[in-house]
């Protein structure tokens, strides 16, 4: 759940439309790798499109695999106000298609009237282009698909799924987080906006991809909190930005490699708002199938006390 933030004097207010990230958010684009403005998708197999991040192995090289487990739950509350949806592709023969996958979770927000209406609508919008645009293309086999920059498709689906949002009803005040992770090839492609989260889980270490876009985290970027201080803040659910809230909408984007193997993790503030990374990592790290995990995730929330609907979706892969 998600609520709409309190009265804030001006100078402490951040802008609902900052034009640049703080500094916090800046250092985590660097820890998760430079954006790749360059990035464009085409046929996967010539030298002038997207880099996939595979090489070529001499002897037989194992299938990539995407995996993924979904629980998606109403936990504690009336209402599921949260929206996930997952896109995975394979194709055998000789002429194998890159690995695809795409993965969306949105969390509408609890302090409106149709918060379960955005997360719906902005989860579907923004998976539907973002397959127009870069994954039809690969089903073409006579003419080449036209080259289109990976961030710029993630930034418009954000944009089409804000604008679907705010029309839906001029009358009503709805809005949801977005966050939509692609995995293509060897590279991780992401889109965020609110304070649902991507983490990565890979040799024994779990990381936070994204950054959260909440009062709560920018007052701990500030100094004004502590970690422990915000697990009990009053005003921690609150969301400094969100999709369709406005007519335009700010996120962040950001690319990787990923490693050969590990796990992916999009989530809603139902679990990773209540349960701790290490609790998290430690859920991840069982040697157990992707539906049990994903319920034990959701169970551990329980546990934890959440008071909100609950979201997990786990990717395993192997590239």
């Amino acid at each position: 759940m998600n609520e709409t933030p309190p009265f804030i004097e001006p100078e402490d207010r951040p802008p609902k439309q900052a034009s640049a990230e703080p500094e916090a958010n800046q250092s985590t684009v660097a820890q998760t790798a430079e954006l790749d403005e360059t990035a464009v998708i085409g046929e996967p197999d010539t030298s002038t499109t997207i880099d996939t991040g595979i090489t070529q192995e001499e002897g037989p090289v194992p299938e990539p695999t995407l995996r993924a487990g979904v629980r998606c739950d109403v936990g504690a509350r009336e209402r599921n106000e949260d929206s996930c949806l997952v896109f995975c592709s394979e194709a055998g023969g000789h002429f194998p298609m890159v690995p695809f996958g795409l993965y969306v979770v949105a969390d509408g927000m609890g302090g409106h009237t149709n918060g379960h209406v955005a997360s719906r609508i902005a989860s579907r919008v923004a998976a539907h282009y973002i397959l127009n645009k870069i994954y039809m293309p690969l089903l073409q086999t006579v003419d080449p698909p036209t080259q289109v920059p990976i961030q710029e498709v993630l930034l418009d689906a954000v944009q089409a799924a804000n604008t679907a949002v705010f029309e839906d009803d001029l009358e009503v005040d709805s809005g949801t987080t977005l966050t939509i992770a692609l995995v293509l090839g060897r590279r991780l492609h992401v889109a965020h906006v609110g304070d649902s989260r991507l983490y990565l889980l890979a040799d024994g270490k779990l990381e936070q991809i994204s950054t959260d876009h909440s009062l709560v985290q920018r007052l701990q970027d500030v100094g004004t909190l502590t970690a422990e201080e915000a697990t009990m803040y009053r005003y921690r659910n609150v969301l400094l930005r969100a999709v369709g809230q406005g007519e335009e909408v700010d996120a962040d984007t950001y690319m990787r490699l990923l490693p050969k193997r590990g796990k992916l993790l999009l989530c809603s503030d139902g679990l990773c708002g209540f349960v701790t990374d290490e609790a998290i990592k430690q859920v991840m790290e069982q040697d157990i199938s992707l539906p049990q995990m994903v319920d034990e995730l959701y169970e551990t929330a329980l546990a934890a006390h959440s008071n909100d609907n609950v979201t997990a979706v786990v990717v395993d892969f192997s590239l």
